[in-house]
């Protein structure tokens, strides 16, 4: 009971000061929520203003910490996160959005040897790397660093006396596939010196040697005179046939694939003379004569010692626009040729002037919408298609040998910065082709079926994907033993089981990026896990990235793993770090955000545990 009037109007005094607290916390509460959201929209939105504006319209704001009214942690390049409080978040502020599509989109497998090594020197990497080899799950080997063919029958005689055959680098080198589980690419090239055009008198008459300087003089085409009667082609192809002997016998669960010569519209490769006017039209008929006479007798010994064989070229070291309208049409619809291609390989070699800077820089050459890694491959993808070969639309397609400088000279190959983050794109364009819909030629209707870096080593020769350590980081050369190179560290973070693992059951995810310029992204679905690469090849370094992984089936855990690739001169073992970041339900769509820093000049890879 109220003792008095002053008490009842004490208490109702006490209620109104209460009530009007709780309407000014209500009115800052009100204005604090949009305060927050306004500010989540002026990070992420498209309406946002600030440094690092990209074309999309999303803004990254450097030195500070966006989305700090989101869920969970923001990973960053040494390991550790930051909490923050909140519980969705809206799929509008995607930066980044991979479309894993409940990991039921396999429209687009990665083969299982996807990622190889070509050409020279297994012998010296392999003995001392050969977890490192296993750890990023090479498994496609280009073998042909040598003259081959040249080598193991080096007289007349070796074609039917098996004591003058010298098989001992070649077994070594399929030993070594082999036991590594490496699929090979046996590069059937080079001409013996007695079945080279052979000088009478002058001119001379092998176009190899005629040239100034001269070039290999193995690099021409075969010729056997047989009552004046070229034989040539035939006798090389005896030759080919027996190497499947060879190999079905000694090697009968190799499985070899078989490419028929190496660059043959290379000007040192199936050589014209000088003042040839109709040089490259010539090499194209020369190398029909041998891949028609070798492709039947070669799949007739398979057939013979009960085994099955791959066989394919032509191995096109310029194949751009001219160069694939002369040869792969005159190939594929051949009926002397189309019925013995069983798959397609070229090269690419890729040289400017710098790394990132401007239209003529390796980066604009790799992107380049006519010429670039993916619009070549898409070209070369349409072509094969439309051939007559049997299986046409399913015609694998390897990238045999491949690689990148960003200077003048080629010193620079193996830069400990841009190596990595060259690599990593040429792969993830090689990826992305099936996606793109600005090409020219239509998206590809597969990846490539595989591709082959360029090479194990060359001592000093700025050409190894493992080499020793020196200040030049030209490869360096014996005695010292080679280790990963810093382009290793790409491949490893895309192979290896311990981050994206795309060799295990992989398929290529559908990706919407709105980025910065010089940011590039390729999702991937493995066996356990979704995932992508974000490779930042600019100086910018992005903070608060929003990554929307859509779709991406049962996911589990509640965190993502963030694997940060920045080459670590000191100790390469340490290049790639890996931490966490929370995943967030988002609101609007299905799936999570993860949110996440790309520091400049790195590879950012982003995995998740799903199934």
């Amino acid at each position: 009971m109220i003792k008095s009037k002053r008490a009842y109007f004490g208490i109702l005094k006490r209620k109104k000061v209460s009530v009007s607290l709780s309407i000014a916390l209500v009115i800052a509460t009100v204005i604090l929520l949009m305060a927050g959201h306004m500010r989540a929209l002026t990070i992420g939105g498209p309406s946002s203003t600030g440094t690092g504006k990209n074309s999309g319209g999303a803004a990254f704001l450097q030195g500070s910490t966006p989305g700090s009214m989101l869920t969970g942690a923001v990973a960053t390049a040494n390991g550790k996160s930051t909490q923050q409080p909140t519980s969705t978040i809206s799929a509008s502020l995607a930066n980044i959005t991979v479309d894993f599509g409940n990991r039921q989109n396999t429209a687009y497998p990665i083969p299982y040897r996807y990622l190889g090594i070509a050409g020279i020197d297994i012998g010296t990497v392999l003995p001392t790397n050969a977890n490192a080899v296993q750890q990023a799950n090479f498994h496609l080997f280009k073998l042909g660093d040598y003259d081959a063919i040249a080598q193991i029958f080096p007289t007349a005689a070796s074609l039917t006396n098996p004591s003058q055959q010298v098989w001992t680098k070649f077994d070594n080198q399929m030993t070594l596939a082999t036991q590594f589980n490496l699929q090979p690419i046996i590069s059937l090239a080079s001409t013996p010196t007695w079945l080279e055009p052979q000088t009478q008198s002058p001119p001379q008459t092998n176009a190899c040697l005629a040239n100034n300087p001269p070039f290999d003089d193995h690099s021409s085409k075969p010729m056997y005179l047989v009552n004046g009667q070229d034989q040539g082609p035939q006798m090389w192809a005896k030759l080919a046939a027996l190497v499947v002997a060879h190999v079905d016998q000694k090697f009968p669960q190799a499985h070899a694939f078989y490419e028929i010569w190496n660059q043959p519209d290379g000007s040192q490769f199936l050589c014209e003379l000088p003042n040839d006017q109709n040089a490259d039209q010539d090499r194209v008929t020369a190398y029909r004569a041998i891949y028609s006479a070798a492709a039947p007798l070669m799949k007739q010994q398979a057939a013979r010692d009960g085994k099955s064989t791959e066989i394919g070229g032509p191995a096109l070291v310029y194949a751009l626009k001219q160069h694939l309208t002369m040869w792969l049409p005159a190939l594929l619809n051949d009926p002397t040729i189309y019925p013995y291609v069983d798959f397609i390989t070229y090269h690419r070699f890729l040289s400017s002037p710098s790394f990132n800077n401007g239209s003529t820089s390796l980066v604009a050459n790799l992107q380049d919408p006519a010429l670039g890694v993916a619009a070549q491959y898409e070209e070369i993808a349409k072509m094969v298609h439309s051939g007559k070969q049997p299986n046409a639309a399913s015609t694998p397609i390897y990238l045999d040998e491949y690689a990148m400088t960003p200077c003048y000279p080629n010193v620079c190959r193996n830069d400990p910065t841009t190596s990595p983050l060259m690599n990593a794109l040429f792969i993830a364009d090689s990826l992305n082709a099936v996606y793109d819909k600005n090409s020219a030629y239509g998206p590809a209707g597969a990846v490539p079926a595989g591709l082959a870096y360029y090479t194990w080593t060359i001592p000093n020769g700025n050409l190894c994907m493992f080499g020793v350590f020196d200040a030049q980081m030209d490869c360096g050369g014996p005695p010292t033993p080679v280790q990963p190179y810093p382009e290793y560290y790409a491949y490893n973070l895309f192979g290896s089981a311990q981050y994206l693992d795309m060799t295990d059951n992989g398929h290529v995810a559908n990706t919407t990026l709105i980025k910065p310029t010089g940011v590039y992204v390729t999702g991937i679905t493995s066996k356990a896990h979704d995932g992508l690469a974000i490779i930042n090849t600019s100086a910018q370094t992005l903070t608060g990235l929003h990554i929307y992984l859509q779709n991406p089936g049962t996911v589990s855990a509640t965190q993502a793993s963030i694997f940060t690739l920045k080459f670590t001169f000191s100790n390469p073992g340490n290049s790639i770090t890996t931490s966490q970041a929370t995943l967030i339900p988002v609101t609007g769509g299905n799936g999570y955000i993860a949110t996440i820093n790309v520091p400049a000049n790195t590879i950012v890879g982003v995995s998740v545990a799903a199934k």
